[in-house]
């Protein structure tokens, strides 16, 4: 399965990693992930409410520029917070690579921000690039993901994928 469904979140344009999806300075210790204090802090610059209000299975939807200064922390938080995928107008490829890297696509996808509201409900494919609004109708596509990278997301991370892709491979080799 390679559909994602849920109810929408909106942000606007350039969106830090640093000072808008966590507080990189207040996060307790860069050299592990403290998923409380980052599920904590997820958005309360931009939105106190998020970390009580967010369900898991809900989507982001924000403008150009998100995510700059490219934290996995970041990532981190919006996946543990319960975040299904996050679609953009705009996005650091070194950032949508530490997201997926922990399992949660990002997808860059023009016109995304036009075509939802907070509350709406966002449909995507990931292996036909396809999203669609669920109350106006409208569809836009993006650049499909190929299929290592859907590996990567249904395996919840890069280390439990290539966990995977090990142990088959070695049952393979077993006379």
């Amino acid at each position: 399965m390679t559909q994602i469904e849920g109810r929408v979140w909106t942000f606007g344009d350039n969106i830090s990693a640093d000072n808008g999806i966590i507080q990189y300075s207040q996060v307790p210790d860069l050299g592990t992930f403290d998923i409380p204090a980052l599920k904590a802090m997820c958005f309360t610059l931009l939105r106190p409410e998020f970390p009580a209000e967010v369900r898991p299975g809900d989507v982001i939807v924000a403008g150009r520029n998100f995510g700059h200064h490219s934290h996995p922390h970041a990532a981190v938080a919006m996946k543990e917070s319960g975040i299904a995928a996050v679609l953009v107008e705009s996005c650091d490829s070194a950032f949508i690579r530490k997201a997926l890297n922990v399992g949660l696509p990002i997808i860059p996808c023009p016109g995304v921000s036009a075509a939802f509201a907070e509350g709406e409900t966002l449909f995507t494919d990931l292996s036909t690039g396809e999203v669609k609004n669920r109350e106006r109708g409208t569809v836009l596509h993006y650049r499909p993901f190929a299929p290592k990278m859907i590996q990567v997301w249904q395996a919840g991370s890069l280390a439990d994928a290539l966990k995977r892709r090990f142990s088959q491979s070695s049952q393979e080799v077993r006379p």
